[in-house]
Order: structure tokens, then C-alpha cells, then sequence
């Protein structure tokens, strides 16, 4: 082999294991996102996922600098955003290289995969939730709720050894992707919405990956390495709709003729000649959106019950507590993707995903601090939209109702106060009860916030206090002014020799 063969063979290795560590770095990154809910993360979060494509498309596409920044990018360069900092994409490729390193790829694994006749379908479903603000059908496909689930459900089993049943199913769909990658590569971004918006702008960008085809000598070496399964060896055809710009081919090629460059005007000429191609398989994804339009409508009735503020099963989300900033019922069930990011974010553990994929607020394994505001800031998706400090501890996301009957000092005649002890704005203060020797709980529910610390440290069985989530959040006057304790005076039952239960 020629010296300056193997020098740009080497250069384009140490390139590609190059942009594979700074893929591997960001996937590390979304990782420690997702598992963990240290404050100081709390920049980086933000800044990953404000730089995603997907959260921005329902946060804020019209005026958003991220995506058409990324568009720009691949209508320019290729799909970079794909190559390294998609997460997901990397966690599929490094699925491929480990099986391939054990052994599989002669048994399973197979080289050039010719693209689905009808892979624009799924990506015009999610195109249509975009269109018309019907945000779960987007989700369904979405990369970063498929990562942030899948990673944040292996997480819960791995710590909690269970998993509810809607972290369940999407931990299923998770290792279906990753099953499909270990066999056919990175399949999942054939039908990613976001990768096929990338691929139609990289379709005739300026640079991207080059086959010369009087050089290729069709050995296979390009297609056995190819991620995406996107090289033809022996059409000597390459995809570029379908790079990611691995770079992998062209340090395996043997005699050069892949490279990464400047790509011809006759050859992005020929490229848009495929027109009639694209046009055609438009046409075959109308005509299947038209034969399922009868067999949608259950599913968009489905989706009309989250837009009236009811879950798959019947129940109203109301039920629910959503977490600071949900804002509605409606708004939180419209943009929520499910990728469980506020859930990682949580520094007390009470975000949990429920049965409906949805996360709420679960107060029986703490309550809401009054001074956080981390789930709010790591939405990709403002489905929790950013709150201030200030902001948080004026808005009512749940309201508490207060049983007299059931509190421990009427029932067993005990001195507690743990309720009022902990309510952040004095919604709950204590009064003298009788004679003066107990004082008991009273609650002005003008100014509680719903943060569920009055039903987590109440003894009582049962619970003197319930929690009920509200829609919509609604601002309060903030914390209550001190005021002059109130004598009331209640018939106390008998005594018991119950210990006390705190």
C-alpha cells in the first residue's frame, strides 16, 4: 500500500475515534443527567438539554436559534448533530461495536440496509403532531424521551430492583432499540423524525462524505464498518441522506476512495435529480396515512381526552400532582415527552412516573422543598415551565385539606405540631385547644402551596392531612403575616393509653 494511503488512513482512524470519544463524553454527560440529582449539575443540564432538537421543536421552534442552528449545520457540513451529540445514536453504536467484539456480527449482522420504502412515515406522523400541537404523537418517536426513559428506568431497576408499569414499558421500548442496533446498527435513526429532518438538509450540503467510484475496488471493508448501514459496496453507492459522518469507512477503505469533503456541483446535481424518488415515496406515505386514518381515531380520541385533562384510563389528571410549573393538566399531558428528566433532577425522590408515563409528585417519600426549582429547569420541553425562586414559593400546585377529627392531639390527647413545624408559609399554625396545655392545628388554605410536607410528617393513621392536585397552578399571596393565636375550644374524647405514634 502507498505511504500517503496509509497516512490518510491513519488520519481518518484517529478522527473517528475522535469524534467517537466526544460522542461518548456528551452520552456520559446525558447519563450522569439522568441518574443523578446533585444541584451542582444543575448548568449542565440545562445547557444539554436546551441544545437538543426535539425539546426544542415543542418548546419553541418558531423562534428558536438551537434548531435552525442545527439545520444550518447539516445543510452545510451533514449530520453532525447525529454523529456526536445525539445520545441515543451513540448508545446504539457502541451496542453494535460490542457485538461485533463478541463474535455476532457473522451470525446476525448484516452489512448494507437498504432504507425502508416508507421510513418518512413515522417522521410525518411526528410531523403532524408538531403541526397541529398534538405533542404525545411527536413523543412517541422522539430520541431524547426514548434515551431519557430507557436510561432513567434501567437506573430505578438497578437502585429499586422494581419499576412501576409505565417505567416498565418504556424501559420494553429501550431495550427493543438497543436489541435492533446490537443486530442491524443504528435502525432507530432511520425513522427518527429529527434524524430525517437532518438527512433531508444534508441531502445536497456542500461538504459530506465522497465515493469515488472508479477508485473503489468494492471490497466491503466501508460497508462492514458503517454504522448506519448506509454504503452499498457492491453498487458502490454511498447514502448521504444517511451518514452520520463516523468517519469509520473512510479509515478502513484500503485504497482511498472515501473521503470527507467539498462535494461537487454535478454530484449534488445528480443527488436533487432524486427528487421524483423522494416525491414518490411522499406519495406512498399520503396514501398509508389515508388507509390509517380510520384505524387513528381512537388514538386521537385518546389524545382529545389528554387535551380535556384525562388520562388513558378515564381519571382526571387533576387526581394527579404535578410537579412546580406543570401550569395545567392540559398544558403538562400536551408537551411532556416522558423523558424523566425532572424525575433525575428531583433532590428528594418525590417525581415519579406514573401509570399514565406522566411524571406527579408522590409525597409519601418526602415533599416539596420551598426553595427549589430544579425540575422546572431541566424540561427540554417547558411542559414544566422555568420558575423563578420567588415564583415557586408563591404558586399552589396541590392543595392540603386538614381532618380535625383524625389529628393525634384530638384523638390521643398528644402534644405534636409536626405539621406546622414544617409548613413553609404558615398556612398551619397552632392554637391553644381547652385549657391551654395542648395547642392544635389550625389551616387557612389561602395561603397553602400544596407542597405536601404537613401529609409526609403527619403520624396520624389515618392521615390527618390529604393532598390533592389542582389544575391550574395558581399564584398564592406567599407566606402568611404572623398573627394572634385564637383560643377555640373542642369537647376532647377520653384519654388513651395508646403510646403516641410521631
Amino acid at each position: 500500500m502507498p505511504g500517503f494511503l496509509k497516512g490518510k488512513r491513519l488520519r481518518y482512524r484517529l478522527l473517528a475515534w475522535a469524534r467517537l470519544c466526544v460522542a461518548v463524553g456528551v452520552l456520559v454527560l446525558f447519563i450522569r443527567v439522568f441518574t443523578s440529582s446533585l444541584l451542582q449539575w444543575r448548568d449542565v443540564r440545562a445547557l444539554l438539554m436546551e441544545g437538543q432538537i426535539s425539546g426544542t421543536l415543542i418548546r419553541d421552534a418558531p423562534r428558536s436559534v438551537v434548531v435552525f442552528g442545527w439545520l444550518a449545520v447539516a445543510a452545510l457540513f451533514g449530520r453532525w448533530y447525529c454523529s456526536a451529540a445525539c445520545p441515543l445514536g451513540t448508545a446504539q453504536e457502541i451496542v453494535r461495536r460490542l457485538a461485533k467484539l463478541a463474535g455476532r456480527r457473522k451470525i446476525f449482522f448484516s452489512r448494507y440496509v437498504s432504507p425502508w420504502p416508507l421510513r418518512y412515515l413515522l417522521p410525518c406522523l411526528a410531523g403532524i403532531g408538531l403541526l397541529f400541537a398534538l405533542f404525545p404523537l411527536f413523543a412517541v418517536m422522539d430520541p431524547m424521551g426514548n434515551f431519557g426513559h430507557g436510561v432513567r428506568g434501567l437506573f430505578t431497576l438497578v437502585t429499586e430492583k422494581s419499576v412501576t408499569p409505565g417505567v416498565g414499558a418504556n424501559l420494553a421500548v429501550f431495550a427493543v432499540i438497543l436489541a435492533f442496533a446490537a443486530v442491524k446498527g443504528r435502525r432507530f435513526c432511520d425513522w427518527c423524525p429529527v434524524g430525517t429532518l437532518l438527512g433531508l438538509c444534508s441531502r445536497t450540503s456542500f461538504l459530506g462524505m465522497k465515493l469515488d467510484r472508479e477508485t473503489c475496488v468494492s471490497c466491503g471493508r466501508c460497508e462492514d464498518a458503517c454504522p448506519m448501514n448506509c454504503i452499498d459496496a457492491q453498487n458502490k453507492t454511498l447514502e448521504r441522506e444517511r451518514c452520520v459522518l463516523c468517519l469509520s469507512c473512510a479509515g478502513h477503505c484500503a485504497v482511498g476512495a472515501l473521503d470527507y469533503g467539498f462535494v461537487p456541483s454535478a454530484k449534488r446535481r445528480e443527488e436533487r435529480g432524486a427528487r421524483r424518488t423522494f416525491l414518490q415515496k411522499g406519495a406512498y406515505v399520503l396514501s398509508y396515512l389515508a388507509g390509517l386514518s380510520y384505524l387513528a381515531v381512537p388514538t386521537l380520541r385518546g389524545l382529545g381526552g389528554l387535551l380535556r385533562g384525562k388520562s388513558p384510563d378515564g381519571a382526571a389528571f387533576e387526581d394527579r400532582i404535578g410537579p412546580p410549573g406543570a401550569v395545567s393538566a392540559e398544558h403538562f399531558a400536551l408537551r411532556c415527552i416522558g423523558c424523566l428528566a425532572c424525575v433525575a433532577a428531583c433532590p428528594v425522590g418525590i417525581v415519579r412516573a406514573d401509570r399514565s408515563f406522566l411524571p406527579q409528585l408522590d409525597y409519601t417519600r418526602g415533599y416539596c422543598q420551598y426553595n427549589c426549582t430544579e425540575c422546572g429547569h431541566v424540561c427540554p420541553t417547558e411542559a414544566l415551565r422555568p420558575l423563578s425562586r420567588d415564583e415557586k414559593q408563591r404558586t399552589r400546585i396541590a392543595l392540603s385539606d386538614f381532618t380535625r377529627e383524625n389529628c393525634v392531639v384530638v384523638t390521643k390527647r398528644q402534644s405534636c405540631g409536626a405539621c406546622a413545624e414544617v409548613c413553609p408559609t404558615h398556612a398551619l399554625r397552632m392554637v391553644p385547644l381547652g385549657d391551654g396545655s395542648l395547642t392544635v392545628p389550625v389551616f387557612d388554605a389561602e395561603y397553602c402551596i400544596g407542597c405536601g410536607g404537613c401529609f409526609n410528617v403527619c403520624p396520624a393513621v389515618p392521615k390527618a392531612f390529604v393532598v390533592t392536585g389542582i389544575s391550574p397552578q395558581v399564584p398564592t399571596p406567599g407566606m402568611r403575616p404572623s398573627e394572634e393565636s385564637e383560643e377555640l375550644s373542642l369537647p376532647l374524647p377520653a384519654t388513651t393509653d395508646d403510646p403516641f405514634p410521631f
